[in-house]
C-alpha cells in the first residue's frame, strides 16, 4: 500500500531534522503495511483536494502550516471531504470536526481528525504529523482492522538497533522461512531498524535479543532522544553537553523533548580553541600537543563539563565534519567523543564516519546520545 504525506514549503532542515518526523514515522508506516511513503508539497496556504489524489494511496496525510493551520488548507480539505465543524460536546467550546474521528494531542485538545472515505484513510492534521503520531497509529489500525479483506502486513514489529554505521549481522543459522520473515533497513542516523512479522518464533527473537544485547534500544520507532529522556527521568539524572563539530545539534535534540527542562542542565557549543580553553578549561598544553580533534581533548571537554554544570552525566564530541578541513591522519568524518558519570565511569568512542557534512553530524550526535543512554543505563535499580 502507498501512503501520500502532503507538507507545507518551510524552512525545516531535512538533512537534520527530516520534516514530520522521518524515518521514524516511515518505519511505524510500514509497520502498518504502508511500504512506499511519498512526500508532495505544497505552497503555504494552498488549497488541497483529497479527491484528486491517485486511487493507489490507500492513505493520505495532510499537514497544515502551524502558522496558518485554520486557514484556507484546512477548509478546502473539510469541504471537499464534505465535512464541517461542532462544538466538541455540550459543555464546551471547542471546534470538532463533525462526521470524523478526533486526533488529540498529548495534552488531550483535539489538533487533528481522521476518516475513511471512498475506500482509504485521509488523515489532516494542525499539528507536525510526529507530535500526533501514536493517535493516529492506533485509529489507522482500528481503521484497517474494521476492513473486511484486511491483510496483516508482512513486517509488522520494528526494533532499533545502535550500529554506528557498520552492517548488522543477525544470527547464523537461520532457517529459510526465519530469514524471509526479516528485512534490515540502514538509517540516516547510522543506527538500523530490523523489521519482522510478528509470526516469527519466538526462539528466533530470544536470540535476537541475546545477540544485540544493550545496543537493542527500542521495540518500537521512536527517535533515540525520548529513549535518553524516559532513562534520565526515571534514574532522576541531570546531563550536560560539550560540542564542538555538532555545535550544539546534540543539547537541541535532547531539548526537542517535553520535560527536558527536567534533565538538562547545560550545553556548550566551543567550536575554536580558545572556546575550549576559555568555557571548558581544556588545557593549552592538551591543545597543542594532541590537537583540539583527539581523544584527550573529548576527554577532557567532558570531565570539565560534568564539573562545571555539576550534573550527573555529561558527553563531548569534537571532530571534523568537513567537507574540508581533514588530513592524511584524521580524515574527514573523524570525530573523538566521550562520556564521563559522576560515578567515575568514562565511555570513549573514536567514529570514522562517512557521508555529507550533515549526515557526519547527525551520526556522531547518535553516538553521543547512545554513549549517555549506556551510562544511563547504570543507574538503573536492581
Amino acid at each position: 500500500m502507498k501512503c501520500l504525506l502532503v507538507l507545507p514549503q518551510w524552512s525545516e532542515s531535512r538533512s537534520i531534522c527530516p520534516a514530520s518526523g522521518r524515518p521514524h514515522l516511515d518505519l511505524l508506516l510500514q509497520c502498518l503495511g504502508y511500504s512506499e511513503i511519498i512526500i508532495r508539497e505544497l505552497e503555504p496556504d494552498s488549497p488541497f483536494d483529497p479527491r484528486d489524489v491517485e486511487e493507489t494511496f490507500g492513505l493520505i496525510l495532510i499537514q497544515a502550516d502551524s502558522r496558518n493551520a485554520y486557514g484556507r488548507l484546512r477548509r478546502s480539505v473539510l469541504s471537499n471531504l464534505g465535512l464541517s465543524l461542532g462544538l466538541d460536546g455540550e459543555s464546551s467550546d471547542r471546534l470538532r470536526v463533525v462526521g470524523a474521528r478526533p486526533l488529540y494531542d498529548p495534552s488531550g485538545l483535539p489538533s487533528g481528525f481522521v476518516i475513511r472515505r471512498r475506500g482509504r484513510i485521509v488523515a489532516y492534521f494542525d499539528r507536525p504529523v510526529w507530535e500526533l503520531r501514536m493517535e493516529l497509529i492506533h485509529v489507522v489500525r482500528t481503521l484497517l482492522h474494521e476492513e473486511e479483506n484486511f491483510r496483516r502486513p508482512r513486517f509488522d514489529i520494528c526494533w532499533l538497533v545502535e550500529s554506528y554505521g557498520q552492517n548488522l549481522n543477525l544470527p547464523s543459522g537461520a532457517g529459510d522461512d526465519e530469514v524471509a520473515q526479516y528485512q534490515i533497513r540502514y538509517l540516516p542516523d547510522g543506527d538500523s531498524a530490523v523489521m519482522m512479522s510478528s509470526t516469527i518464533g519466538e526462539e528466533f527473537r530470544n536470540r535476537l535479543r541475546s545477540q544485540f544485547g544493550i545496543r537493542l534500544y527500542t521495540l518500537n520507532p521512536r527517535p533515540l532522544e525520548e529513549v535518553c529522556s524516559q532513562l534520565f527521568k526515571n534514574a532522576n539524572l541531570t546531563v550536560a553537553v560539550a560540542e564542538s563539530c555538532t555545535a550544539g545539534l546534540i543539547t537541541a535534540r535532547l531539548s526537542a523533548v517535553r520535560g527536558s527542562s527536567a534533565y538538562l542542565m547545560a550545553g556548550f557549543v566551543t567550536y575554536s580553541d580558545q572556546a575550549k580553553s576559555r568555557h571548558l578549561d581544556v588545557a593549552d598544553v592538551i591543545l597543542e600537543r594532541c590537537g583540539a580533534v583527539s581523544p584527550e581533548v573529548a576527554l577532557s571537554m567532558a570531565r570539565n563539563a560534568l564539573r562545571n554544570a555539576n550534573t550527573d552525566l555529561a558527553v563531548s564530541v569534537t571532530g571534523i565534519a568537513g567537507p574540508d578541513g581533514g588530513s592524511s591522519e584524521k580524515p574527514v568524518g573523524t570525530v573523538y567523543l566521550a562520556a564521563v558519570s559522576r560515578k567515575g565511569n568514562t565511555l570513549e568512542h573514536k567514529a570514522s564516519y562517512t557521508g555529507s557534512r550533515d549526515r557526519i553530524r547527525l551520526q556522531a550526535s547518535q553516538t553521543a546520545l547512545h554513549l549517555l543512554r549506556r551510562l544511563a543505563l547504570e543507574y538503573r535499580q536492581p
